[in-house]
């Protein structure tokens, strides 16, 4: 796949640092793959939208819990 991006200098750097490759599209190729694998495993993630959760936001945030 062919695309152009923007990216954000500093995030881009601190990617570069962490993984010690220098080539854009190792970098990027490496931290897809790492996200994807942490997004898999984690099972908070893999539960989102499966559960119907009900309650009041609004009493939650003016309730006062000591």
């Amino acid at each position: 796949m062919n695309t152009q991006i923007t990216l954000d200098d500093q995030l881009f750097q601190q990617a570069v640092e962490l993984t010690g490759l220098k080539n854009p599209q190792d970098v990027i190729e490496t931290v897809l793959r790492e996200f994807l694998v942490r997004r898999r495993s984690d099972p908070l993630a893999q539960a989102f939208g499966q559960y119907r959760w009900e309650g009041n936001l609004d009493k939650m945030r003016t309730d006062q819990c000591y």
